[in-house]
This record gives structure tokens, C-alpha cells and sequence, in this order.
């Protein structure tokens, strides 16, 4: 339950005149970076966490997570506009958001992504509000035989949604894991995959992967075309239409309260985050949608659904950030550190010891969502405008932006190399239905499925169906089972009918 006393003395807190300045840097620069092929809110947090030194701890976190929240907005904006994810999280923005892009309704697009982005941050941090002990309760429900049930199902409940055929689906999704475990092993210490090169030893960098898969063939398509969107089409750079696409998608009510409440499930669970969330309510819309065909041609409930889970995530993960003291990604493990250079430890003594504090960090990041509305509104109008810029300009601009984007990330020419052979991979997987978005799921879980399949081995060698003792772990492999049989079931029906 909320501590209204602990409540009350942070909304005084959050009554300095520091705070709707950090927020504005904060969110301006999350934006930007969102905006940019290669850069990541782990970078820019990295750079102002020094900053925040001569900031009180309060605005110094608040400054921190208007970077995190704006970057994840930003990354939308980018997937949408030119197909190409700035976050990982945006990666099932792309899927409707760039068709839509592609037949000259972008700024409508934008309005439902930004709106949506809003809504599902500012629900997550309300659900954090009030419910933040049972979110923490049932994260720690889950162990490792529990999450490698949970990336199992995940797998092979978007491969059966998402793929043409279910065969490619999942091994796309085992060549994604097998691909991810390049690199030193965790618990072994020895390299895998690694062909030699030192590059490899860290293991691949993902948002240059994800860069590679989306970004690259969708340039090779560019070459045949004037323009990203067609001149024949939506030739005037409206304001209305981005306002339209926001009003559109706060009537969507069911969409975004399924992204959201996706979101803010996934985003509490370690090591899922802001990827899983939106592939997972992208795929769990397009399930129970009336317009499963339009899923992919520019279905508006496609970006709600994804950029409302994307947000929500943040409030998950923050869940686990504050009452754990567990970051679920390279961002909130920058956050925690500007938490630790405070003097404060996460876990359960931070509200204990710092409850004003914690409660002003929750409101004030729902007074961010406000913030963002008008600025990313703002900032998505004239960065549209990128949509009529000819290809004869855009495509060697782009490649040299992501060129330096990969570069900078490491400042090693060889995640240049990286980026041309995923936009190969990515190219090759799209054309012969190897369902890129099953590649990609394997390809962010694999580490973790390695390290939770060698737990699982050295708890239960003895008799590995102790596994199943656990409840979670037994209902969610039997909703895969079901899955599957379902799957078979109609595939089976389907194909008598059309003998």
C-alpha cells in the first residue's frame, strides 16, 4: 500500500525549480539520442551521470530517467520514419509504423506512437505507485527454470502469430539464440564462436545488430525509389495529422491497456525489458485483432500496441531497480549507478530509509510523460520531414550516420562490419520467410537461456522433472504444450478443408 506521509513529503520535494529543468535536458537530450542510428540511453547516461554530481539526488535522478524515457520515445520516432529501431524496444514499431511511413501517413503514425508512449509509461509508473511490493513479489517468483519456461513459450507463441511457417519460426529463433552466445561464456570463461577475432569475445553488440536487420535492406529498397514516402502521396507536412494519429489512439482504449498492462508484467520479470514487452503485446493484439490481415501494411493498433508495452516496460524495470536493486538492462545499470554515487542502495532500505525520495522519483517520472507528449510532438513534426528527403541524398547520408554510430558504439571499424553482414542476415530472413522477429527474440534471450539452462543442469541433474515442481514453470510449459497442439490442431483442419 502507498505511504501517504512518504507521498506527500516527496511531492514537496519535486516543488524545487531544478525539476522541470532537469526534465526538459533530460528528455530534449533522450529524444535526440532516440533519433540517432547508433547511439543508446546507456551512452547518454554515461555521459551526464558526472554531471549529476552537484545535483541533489532526487534531481539528479529524475534528470537521469527524463534521458531514459525520452531515448525510448526517440527510438520510435526512428522506426518509424526510416525503419530503423534507435532502441531495441522499437523494434516491433517498425513493423506497421514504416508502412504506414511508406504511404505518406507518417505524422499520423508518429501521433499514435507518441501518445501511445505516454500512456503506457504514465500507467507503469501509476502501477508502480500503488503496487510496487506484489511486482516485486512475483519477480522473485521467478527463477531460472521459471524464465527459461517463460523464453520458450515466448519463441514459439510468436513463431505460431508471427511466421508463414512455424518450422522457420523457431529455427530462426535457435539460429538467434546460437548466434547471441558468440563470445565468453558466463559460466565457463571460455570463448564460443568467436572464428579468432578478439572483437568477438564480449559477445555481439545488439542495437548494431538490430541496425544491420532492419535498416540495410530497407536502403537496398530505397534505390528504386525517389523518396522513403511516394510524391504521388500526402505531398503537405501537417501538424493536424500528427494530432489526428494521437487522438485516434486514445480512442483505441483496449489496444493500449493490453500494451500497457504487457508491458509493466514483462518489464517486472529480469532480464526481459522493453524488446520483450513490445514483441510480446505486438503479437498478442495481432491474436485477438478483427484486422489480423492488416497486420504489417500500416494497422494503427500494431504501433499502439508496441509503443505502449515499450513504455510500460520502464516502469517495471523500475520496480526491480528499486526494490532489488536488480538492473534489467545497460540503462537502468547506469541509473543504479547514479543511485550508488547518491550514497543510496536499492533494495528494500531505500524505503525504508529514503521513502519521500522514492515516492518523488515515481510521481515526478509521471509528470515526465506530460513533458514528453509536447516535446517528442515537437520533435517527430520536423524530423518527419525526412520522409520526402530524395534517395539519392538519404541513402549515403544514412549509411555514413550508421557507419559512425557503429563505430562510435566500440570505436572499432569492426562493428562496421558487423552492421553490413546483419542487414545480409536480416535481408536473407525477410525474403525467405525466416521470420526476422523470432531471430531477434533468440538472438536478445540467448545469453540468458545459456546461463539459465546451466543452473537448471546443476539444480536438477538428479531427476530433471523436479523442473516441473515449480508451479509457474509447470503452467507456462503447458501453455506452450497447448500452444503447439492448437497450433497442429488447426493446421490439421485447415488443410482437410481445402481437400
Amino acid at each position: 500500500m502507498v505511504n501517504f506521509n512518504d507521498l506527500f513529503e516527496g511531492l514537496n520535494l519535486l516543488l524545487s525549480w531544478k525539476m522541470p529543468i532537469a526534465i526538459f535536458f533530460g528528455m530534449i537530450l533522450g529524444l535526440i539520442i532516440g533519433v540517432i542510428p547508433g547511439m543508446t540511453a546507456a551512452l547518454g547516461l554515461a555521459i551526464i551521470l558526472p554531471l549529476t554530481l552537484s545535483l541533489d539526488a532526487l534531481t539528479a535522478l529524475i534528470l537521469m530517467t527524463s534521458v531514459y524515457t525520452g531515448s525510448l520515445t526517440g527510438g520510435g520516432i526512428l522506426a518509424i520514419l526510416i525503419n530503423t529501431p534507435g532502441t531495441p524496444g522499437a523494434v516491433a514499431t517498425t513493423f506497421d509504423g514504416y508502412p504506414m511511413t511508406r504511404a505518406g501517413r507518417h505524422n499520423q503514425a508518429l501521433g499514435l506512437q507518441i501518445s501511445s508512449s505516454v500512456i503506457g509509461g504514465a500507467l507503469s509508473y501509476l502501477a508502480l505507485l500503488v503496487a510496487i511490493k506484489p511486482m516485486t513479489w512475483l519477480a522473485l517468483k521467478f527463477g531460472s527454470s521459471e524464465m527459461l519456461a517463460l523464453t520458450i513459450f515466448v519463441i514459439v507463441f510468436i513463431g505460431i502469430l508471427q511466421g508463414k511457417y512455424l518450422s522457420r519460426s523457431i529455427f530462426a529463433g535457435i539460429f538467434g539464440i546460437l548466434v547471441s552466445n558468440i563470445g565468453t561464456s558466463v559460466s565457463t570463461g571460455v570463448a564460443r564462436g568467436t572464428f579468432g577475432f578478439a572483437e568477438l569475445e564480449d559477445g555481439l553488440p545488439l542495437i548494431i545488430c538490430i541496425i544491420g536487420m532492419f535498416a540495410i535492406p530497407e536502403l537496398l529498397s530505397l534505390v528504386n525509389r525517389k523518396s522513403i514516402s511516394d510524391d504521388q502521396i500526402n505531398k503537405e507536412n501537417k501538424i493536424s495529422d500528427v494530432v489526428k494519429g494521437i487522438y485516434q489512439s486514445l480512442r483505441r482504449f483496449k489496444v493500449w491497456v493490453c500494451g500497457s498492462l504487457v508491458g509493466i508484467f514483462v518489464g517486472v520479470l529480469p532480464a526481459a525489458g522493453a524488446t520483450i514487452a513490445s514483441l510480446s503485446s505486438y503479437s498478442l493484439v495481432k491474436k485477438f485483432s478483427k484486422n489480423k490481415t492488416n497486420f504489417g501494411k500500416g494497422e494503427p493498433d500494431g504501433i499502439i500496441s508496441a509503443e505502449s508495452a515499450n513504455n510500460a516496460s520502464e516502469g517495471g524495470a523500475m520496480a526491480i531497480l528499486l526494490s532489488l536493486g536488480v538492473p534489467g538492462s545497460a540503462s537502468t545499470a547506469v541509473i543504479l549507478g547514479g543511485f550508488m554515487l547518491h550514497g543510496l542502495v536499492p533494495g528494500g532500505g531505500l524505503f525504508r530509509d529514503n521513502g519521500p525520495l522514492v515516492y518523488g522519483l515515481i510521481v515526478g517520472n509521471i509528470f515526465q510523460m506530460i513533458f514528453l507528449g509536447f516535446f517528442a510532438t515537437f520533435i517527430a513534426f520536423y524530423v518527419g520531414k525526412i520522409v520526402k528527403v530524395r534517395s539519392y541524398i538519404l541513402i549515403p547520408l544514412l549509411i555514413i550516420l550508421m557507419s559512425i554510430g557503429s563505430f562510435a558504439y566500440r570505436y572499432s571499424l569492426f562493428d562496421i562490419y558487423i552492421l553490413y553482414l546483419f542487414g545480409i542476415i536480416g535481408w536473407y530472413l525477410k525474403k525467405f520467410h525466416f521470420t526476422p522477429l523470432s531471430f531477434m527474440i533468440g538472438l536478445f534471450l540467448g545469453r540468458q537461456i545459456d546461463e539459465d539452462i546451466e543452473r537448471v543442469i546443476i539444480l536438477f541433474s538428479d531427476n530433471p522433472l523436479r523442473v516441473f515442481e515449480s508451479t509457474i514453470t509447470f503452467t507456462i510449459s503447458l501453455l506452450t504444450l497447448l500452444s503447439l497442439t492448437y497450433y497442429f490442431l488447426s493446421k490439421i483442419k485447415n488443410d482437410n478443408k481445402k481437400n
